[in-house]
């Protein structure tokens, strides 16, 4: 009985590990369809940045949302993690 309630969980892990990865590749599609440098470059918009010598302390901002870079890093390795554990066979 322990061993069929082990095999059902497993199953279950299993997919739910390939239902996160496939709810990430849908939410990551339309996200790489619209860029920033799309904007940036449109002839539409010029608008021109000065930018003050004496000020060293910032950086321009690039159009590349930093979080939002970490936060799919960190599901990808927690996918990854899920993955490799559930893959790993016990003794």
């Amino acid at each position: 009985m322990e061993k069929a309630y082990r095999r059902v969980t497993r199953r279950t892990a299993a997919l739910l590990a390939i239902a996160s990865l496939a709810a990430l590749l849908f939410v990551a599609a339309p996200a790489s369809a619209a860029t920033s440098a799309e904007q940036g470059y449109s002839t539409s918009a010029r608008i021109e940045q000065t930018v003050d010598p004496n000020d060293h302390n910032k950086l321009p901002f690039t159009g590349l949302d930093v979080l939002a870079v970490v936060a799919v890093g960190g599901a990808l390795l927690a996918i990854g993690v899920g993955v490799r554990k559930l893959s790993t066979h016990s003794s």
